[in-house]
């Protein structure tokens, strides 16, 4: 639900953001409750900051109950080194902050009840937040961890895979504790939105891989020069197989092998989309050699 645009980025807030500050209210924790967003807003402030140094425009936020999720001005990061610092500013700001906050405790300068509640909102969103799986912020990182050796396509199918997992079992547990009278639907909610966040964003990869491409030809226009890579395929290779393959930053040149290993032709990455569209995805890439 966009609430607002701010210099050029429009700002979101999740229904189940909303559900988590409608509790807190209901129970009469007001204060910890506006403190609840604060430290959402904190959390994707510490993804901004860091961002904007490396050069990055945002585009959209969104406040979600475990943090917030971010978009940029462009479909991947222009390397994963860069990737992985902005998917790790915000839970790292949590986890510094819950320390400033203990020993404020320690020293007494915190109210007992309400800084209990400070420390332990920051240390569970930034734990929580570093766990590998995609929607949250570990995920994203341990995902551009392992694209330059497995490709973005399959990173982001295991990270999300891990997300579902999360989902799954927190739901179950919920549930379960909710219906023994020892839990709250928190629980349960969350873990069905860690299941439908990284349904999505798997389902996302090919539309992003696509825009990728686009980007890619862009800057080989701007710059004359850009890294490439050579990848080998079957000639009954689906075109969605092949894509899956690409490697963001570097233009993907694919060589097509007959059974006996021979050359049969090279097509260019462009044109594994081009044949996606007319042809659709399931099509052997042998039928784009000429």
């Amino acid at each position: 639900m966009k609430i607002l645009n701010a210099r050029g980025v429009d700002i979101h807030i999740n229904p189940f953001f909303l559900l988590m500050l409608l509790m807190y209210g209901s129970v009469g924790l007001l204060s910890e409750m506006a403190f609840a967003l604060w430290t959402v807003a904190l959390h994707e402030l510490a993804h901004i900051v860091v961002a904007g140094e490396l050069g990055w425009k945002v585009k959209k936020i969104e406040f979600l109950p475990f943090g917030g999720m971010i978009e940029f001005d462009e479909a991947f990061y222009r390397s994963p080194r860069s990737e992985i610092l902005i998917s790790l500013a915000g839970p790292i700001h949590n986890l510094v902050f819950a320390g400033f906050v203990f020993v404020l405790l320690q020293k007494g300068i915190l109210p007992a009840g309400f800084g209990r509640f400070v420390f332990e909102l920051n240390l569970a969103m930034g734990l929580f937040n570093l766990l590998p799986a995609i929607p949250l912020d570990g995920g994203r990182a341990a995902r551009a961890a392992l694209a330059s050796s497995i490709g973005v396509a399959q990173a982001t199918q295991i990270a999300a895979n891990i997300g579902r997992g999360i989902g799954f079992v927190m739901l179950a547990v919920g549930v379960y504790l909710f219906f023994k009278g020892e839990g709250n639907i928190f629980l349960p909610s969350l873990g069905g939105f860690l299941i439908f966040a990284a349904s999505k964003e798997w389902k996302k990869v090919l539309y992003m891989r696509i825009q990728d491409s686009i980007r890619k030809k862009e800057r080989l226009m701007k710059e004359r020069c850009m890294p490439a890579e050579v990848i080998a395929a079957h000639e009954q290779t689906l075109l969605v197989e092949v894509a899956r393959r690409f490697s963001p930053g570097k233009i993907s040149i694919v060589m097509v092998l007959s059974d006996g290993l021979d050359i049969l032709g090279f097509v260019t990455e462009a044109k594994v989309f081009e044949g996606m569209r007319r042809y659709g995805p399931s099509v052997p890439i042998r039928r784009m050699v000429r």
